[in-house]
């Protein structure tokens, strides 16, 4: 594995490049107050594909400019990354924020983009919910991430995996506990001006999309418009809340790895 920084468009950027140079490429794009390790636990499912991890800007070992941030300036990000790893297209996975940024991707470079799976993550916020947003950011940089840790862990995750204390919500405890005020504000800013949903019928490329029905964070009618707009089913990963990957790393690497094996086999999950 090779593991170092890059500098794209004037911030380094952390990323970790494994597997066969010849494979192709798969893009794992991480989750709001992660970093590339996110995806440690689902890594056997792309055993004999290239994979591309990065902590994105703000996040891990990457670089945090101060001011707020776009998701047309992270999708830029990983658009340079891959220029710059010489890298044509890749298959991109987004989970979350993950997802809402191979959504820019996919929609403003879609050449770039072999296919495309979105995991918990949504395509718009509504009013309420960009509310709920702009107020956390603001409560954290007044008063410090512990104000929104335990009210996130609890939307992230069941009781039931807090109980277990699974890997999963072992690493997500630590890295929201140690994510800093200024990013935290910085990327809210960014996921508040998300909306997609009216163009995702632009795309035409191999879609997975999976959800839960009961994630606080995205509606089932959202994640069922979604699923549409791309012309598939969703896949309904359960019980779970909003990071349901990290609570059935098993179940999602079956489904992931079938999914980039019908793409490469020529056809979908459709």
């Amino acid at each position: 594995m090779t593991t170092g920084k890059i500098d794209i468009g004037g911030i380094a950027l952390h990323y970790a490049l494994s597997g066969p140079e010849d494979a192709p490429v798969v893009s794992l794009n991480h989750c709001f107050a992660a970093d590339h390790r996110y995806w440690d636990l689902h890594m056997p499912a792309f055993d004999g594909f290239r994979v591309l991890r990065h902590d994105a800007r703000g996040h891990g070992r990457s670089d945090a400019p101060p001011g707020a941030y776009a998701l047309a300036m992270m999708a830029a990000d990983l658009v340079g990354l891959l220029d710059a790893l010489g890298i044509e297209q890749a298959h991109l996975c987004g989970v979350s924020m993950g997802g809402m940024v191979s959504q820019t991707v996919a929609l403003d470079y879609p050449d770039r983009v072999a296919s495309l799976a979105l995991i918990n993550t949504t395509s718009e916020y509504d009013a309420g919910q960009l509310r709920t947003w702009r107020e956390r950011a603001a409560l954290v940089l007044d008063k410090g991430i512990a104000e929104v840790h335990a009210p996130l862990m609890a939307r992230w995750f069941t009781d039931d995996a807090a109980a277990k204390q699974l890997p999963g919500y072992v690493y997500m405890d630590d890295m929201i506990g140690r994510f800093t005020p200024e990013s935290f504000a910085a990327i809210s800013a960014a996921m508040c001006g998300l909306n997609t949903t009216e163009r995702l019928a632009e795309l035409n490329l191999p879609a997975l999309v999976v959800a839960t029905r009961n994630d606080p964070g995205v509606p089932t009618a959202t994640s069922q418009r979604i699923a549409d707009e791309l012309g598939v089913e969703p896949y309904w990963l359960e019980p779970a809340r909003h990071l349901a990957t990290l609570e059935h790393p098993e179940t999602f690497n079956r489904l992931i790895r079938d999914f980039l094996k019908g793409v490469l086999d020529g056809g979908t999950l459709k």
